[in-house]
């Protein structure tokens, strides 16, 4: 058993004196100070140069093309029952067919998209923005919304 014990450590003194003298062959050729004040990388990396990246630019013309933020699909609103029927259609989709002036009273001929007509007097309701029709003239009629915005549908002659 004693055999053993000596070989095992005679092993392990054999591989500390392996490493240490490698560690100081390796490092034979350099001095202390070298050791020392030589930082492992530089300091100061120099950057590249690099090119200036340049964005196209957009221009918006808000007059002629549409609202980005408006939905495309707008959702109709449920007609209201006992409700006039102009009211489920929006002012743009209606078309102004005909127009009837007396001293007394003045008439409007309006078509709906679904080809029906529809009769219509001053303060008659129209539109589902809340319209009020205001006046009707010999070529359009007035129609003032809840927003206090007044629009008109004209009477278009067809060729």
């Amino acid at each position: 058993m004693n055999r053993k014990v000596f070989i095992i450590g005679a092993s392990i003194l054999c591989l500390i004196l392996i490493v240490l003298l490698g560690y100081f062959f390796l490092n034979s050729g350099q001095k202390k100070e070298d050791l020392i004040n030589k930082p492992s990388k530089p300091l100061y990396i120099q950057p590249k140069l690099q090119q200036e990246i340049v964005f196209p630019t957009y221009n918006y013309d808000s007059q002629k093309l549409r609202d980005p933020f408006a939905p495309l699909i707008v959702k109709r609103e449920e007609i209201k029952k006992g409700a006039f029927p102009l009211e489920s259609y929006d002012i743009e989709e209606l078309k102004l067919t005909g127009i009837v002036k007396d001293k007394n009273i003045s008439l409007a001929l309006i078509q709906a998209p679904d080809g029906r007509f529809y009769i219509l007097r001053e303060n008659d309701r129209i539109g589902f923005s809340g319209g009020r029709v205001i006046r009707i003239l010999k070529d359009r009629i007035e129609i003032k919304e809840e927003n206090k915005k007044v629009r008109y549908l004209k009477l278009r002659t067809e060729e």
